[in-house]
């Protein structure tokens, strides 16, 4: 993800995202979204409801160690979640595998580059060339 939205998610939900300045010796969120910019509406509705949630239910503060791809779906590893807020992460990344992770529209999963990516299929052909 480019550095402005990264900047916006960790500005937006510092509390989510405290560990995003610590050494790699601490955590992995220190590389920061390893994921392309398509899924940043994805990571940032998935935060708003966490987040939201944490403050109005009293869940547990989560902290985000991991924001990445992987296999070509989200992979939003955090520490101290409840069954809620699990369920929450788990369907985001279920919907990411139907979301272009470079543009954000509507995508499928493809194999086609050797990767696992979710594309739309604009973004593919783009791949392709």
């Amino acid at each position: 993800m480019n550095s402005v939205l990264d900047k916006q998610l960790c500005d937006k939900y510092p509390k989510i995202f405290v560990q995003r300045n610590l050494q790699p010796d601490q955590t992995a969120m220190c590389w920061g979204f390893e994921c392309g910019d398509g899924w940043y509406w994805l990571i940032d509705s998935l935060c708003n409801q966490l987040q939201w949630d944490i403050d109005h239910n009293r869940y547990p503060q989560i902290e985000a160690v991991q924001v990445k791809e992987k296999f070509g779906g989200l992979r939003f590893y955090v520490s101290g979640c409840n069954e809620n807020q699990s369920g929450s992460i788990e369907f985001a990344e279920l919907l990411s595998s139907t979301i272009c992770e470079k543009c954000g529209q509507p995508g499928a999963t493809q194999t086609e580059t050797g990767w696992i990516q979710t594309l739309c299929d604009k973004c593919k052909d783009e791949g392709n060339q």
